[in-house]
């Protein structure tokens, strides 16, 4: 045989780059949910709320790609414009493959003026002390 040689392909269940993210953002502003998953046989990746899939909610915009450096990694951005309030709270980015299922849970809040002012005093302080 000439140039006989092997593959090896590891087969697993989605392993997801971080399994919980807190976002604050400020209000009326954009956000973006960037979930990572990686693994073979190939996935897919949704999103949901509450235990609702927002696949048909018009207000989010999501878009998954494969990563072209990582063939077996995948990213998937949930979009969320305009802010407000009935926006905040847990997200949920499930990976799923016929090998397994696992999920990142994302939490969005509002950041406020007063963490604001707050963090602004922090950093003059600071400054000033230096």
């Amino acid at each position: 045989m000439l140039g006989a040689s092997s593959v090896s392909v590891s087969v697993d269940g989605p392993i997801m780059s971080q399994s919980y993210v807190k976002l604050a953002v400020d209000a009326q502003q954009s956000a973006s949910l960037v979930c990572g998953a990686r693994g073979w046989p190939t996935m897919t990746i949704s999103w949901s709320r509450n235990s609702t899939s927002l696949s048909d909610v018009s207000k989010y915009i999501m878009i998954e790609r494969v990563d072209a450096r990582e063939r077996f990694s995948h990213v998937s951005v949930l979009n969320i414009s305009n802010v407000q309030q009935d926006n905040l709270g847990s997200y949920l980015c499930t990976a799923r493959n016929e090998m397994g299922v696992n999920n990142t849970q994302f939490i969005l809040a509002v950041r406020s003026e007063s963490y604001l002012l707050i963090s602004s005093r922090v950093i003059n302080a600071l400054i000033s002390t230096t």
